[in-house]
């Protein structure tokens, strides 16, 4: 198992949690978008690129979509497919490394109406995209965060002793840099711009363990979980909780493929 697969396969508790707290108002609002400009009907062919836990496809299945999920995670799949099995509209899962695929496999054969990549390492440049807007006979999504605040995260490491540490460095040019890489693909793109804010609840523990989990290889989690334990109980509320707040503002980059247009 490569580390990048270990990786998500070990975050994909953290996936669940998230899905298990139901539609959130971020969500609506793109499930909104998505229909509003007609990128997605009932019965219509979906795929979803780099899908986690199958948030998105199960919302998808709800409005009558036929749904593929891809993943590179194998626990992300089986989650999916757990998550995915109280709907009856056509769905499958796919475990596979998008760089590797050729878009031939059976999963893919009959290409899609809408194909879908949020937040997702998997679209990354040019070829990428090429690969995901030949799938597509209608049109392609792609949602990037373009900034990130997460100031408790950054109180605890400090607390702990180590500088901040980030997921994510230079996302506004991550950003541009793909709707730069839409148009090399060929294609145009549209750009929208939109707040996304949550908070996360968890225990000292839990929060100890994410950290180390998240930012740390294996022989510094070890060394620092102490450190990220006291610094967890310390900053906690007095019901022995911390809320970790996240505040993001999201890319919405999508455009409509050859055969849509």
């Amino acid at each position: 198992m490569t580390e990048e697969k270990k990786s998500w396969d070990e975050a994909a508790g953290d996936y669940q949690k998230v899905f298990a707290l139901g539609l959130s108002e971020y969500s609506a609002s793109l499930l909104r978008f998505w229909r509003e400009e007609g990128m997605i009907r009932p019965g219509c062919r979906v795929l979803d690129i780099g899908c986690g836990v199958g948030k998105y496809g199960t919302y998808l299945a709800e409005l009558g979509c036929d749904v593929t999920l891809t993943d590179l995670s194998g626990e992300m799949i089986r989650q999916a497919a757990q998550n995915m099995a109280i709907y009856d509209t056509p769905w499958r899962v796919f475990a596979c490394d998008f760089h590797e695929a050729t878009g031939r496999e059976p999963a893919f054969a009959e290409g899609f109406d809408f194909v879908l990549s949020t937040m997702s390492p998997a679209i990354d440049g040019v070829e990428a995209l090429r690969k995901m807007s030949a799938m597509s006979r209608g049109w392609c999504f792609l949602a990037r965060f373009r900034s990130w605040e997460q100031p408790v995260r950054d109180a605890l490491m400090r607390k702990m002793g180590v500088e901040p540490r980030r997921m994510m460095e230079k996302l506004s040019e991550d950003a541009a840099s793909l709707c730069k890489a839409v148009e090399e693909a060929g294609f145009v793109p549209h750009l929208k711009l939109v707040p996304y804010d949550w908070a996360d609840e968890r225990s000292p523990e839990e929060m100890a363990d994410y950290l180390c989990r998240r930012y740390f290889g294996q022989e510094e989690r070890e060394r620092l979980y102490p450190a990220a334990l006291a610094a967890a109980c310390e900053l906690a509320g007095a019901d022995g909780i911390i809320r970790d707040a996240v505040n993001t503002s999201v890319a919405w980059i999508c455009w409509r493929t050859q055969a849509g247009a």
